[in-house]
């Protein structure tokens, strides 16, 4: 059998990582055991919380034993998400390997569709639509929808590349990849802060991704979350691990139309860096800027105002804030 071909049923690893999320665990670990798809284990890894999320998963665990194989693996402290994530990965049986946040849940054909839709393109990552939760019930679809609830407007397939070097047009949340992929890739960059970019561009290079047209997974949009910390004033890891992707992006380029995915990336990084008073990332970003013409307005821009020090870091934590009301 190919390494890529699925199995008839494969089996479907789900790696759920907490910290702190006691209060979210319940979703979304029932939201794995009501799945409709029936051959799946789950990974529980509870990184170092100091709340009551370890007890809870202990009782959890116990309550659900019988519905499907429960692995947990408990930090003493936290360590790098990526590290903790490559354990469980390493640990895990499946076919196919799912990365739920503990906040996150699934809606209960999620597996099933991803399932589906990988067995019939003979694709290596899946994703789907997500619906954005906010703290006030308010919710927003990541791919705007319609009555049905079906995407409106074109979503990237296939090789798609060159769009999540561009943009965010895929939601990590939503992804279902091939393990044996997964695994040869060597799993998450464990030099980084966060996963998602990197495994975007790492998966997309050379695999196939295939949508399925579903409100797959709900994502909690939450003030204290990890994505939110990316673009906070003084705040410089993630921005730095944003800079090392570029630089892999950079080494991986083939086409005009991925050098200039990968200018509107730098640009749209550079902006949001000098809006939060990041100016040395937002120096990194202009330097790795490829093919310098005069009609890079938007480049000599941003050099100028990296050159003035012009700080609007509290106008723009204030107008981020505001964004999410």
């Amino acid at each position: 059998m190919d390494r890529h071909q699925l199995p008839a049923q494969p089996l479907v690893s789900v790696i759920c990582t907490c910290y702190n999320q006691a209060s979210y665990l319940n979703a979304a670990l029932d939201s794995v055991v009501q799945q409709v798809y029936p051959s799946m284990e789950l990974h529980i890894i509870d990184n170092g919380s100091t709340d009551v999320s370890r007890k809870f998963i202990l009782a959890w665990q116990q309550k659900n034993a019988g519905k499907l194989p429960i692995r947990c693996q408990f930090q003493d402290s936290p360590i790098n998400y990526c590290q903790s994530f490559n354990r469980a990965l390493a640990q895990s049986s499946g076919d196919l390997v799912l990365d739920l946040a503990a906040d996150d849940f699934l809606h209960p054909r999620h597996v099933a569709e991803a399932v589906k839709r990988l067995k019939e393109t003979k694709a290596s990552v899946y994703f789907c639509n997500v619906l954005h939760l906010y703290p006030d019930g308010r919710t927003r679809a990541f791919y705007p929808v319609d009555a049905s609830g079906k995407a409106i407007g074109p979503v990237p397939q296939g090789d798609v590349f060159a769009s999540v070097v561009e943009r965010y047009r895929i939601s990590s949340a939503s992804l279902v990849l091939n393990a044996s992929v997964l695994k040869a890739a060597g799993g998450y960059d464990e030099t980084l802060v966060y996963e998602d970019f990197d495994l975007l561009v790492r998966m997309a290079r050379d695999q196939a991704f295939v949508y399925g047209d579903l409100l797959g997974v709900t994502k909690r949009v939450l003030p204290d979350s990890f994505s939110r910390q990316q673009y906070r004033a003084g705040e410089t890891r993630f921005l730095s691990s944003t800079l090392r992707v570029c630089d892999k992006i950079a080494s991986m380029l083939r086409t005009e139309e991925e050098v200039q995915a990968l200018k509107f990336r730098l640009i749209h990084e550079t902006k949001h860096a000098l809006a939060s008073g990041n100016f040395a990332s937002a120096a990194g970003f202009l330097k790795r800027y490829p093919n310098r013409r005069l009609g890079d307005w938007r480049y000599y821009f941003y050099k100028g105002w990296l050159a003035s020090g012009w700080d609007f870091s509290r106008l723009y934590a204030w107008w981020r804030r505001r964004r999410d009301l």
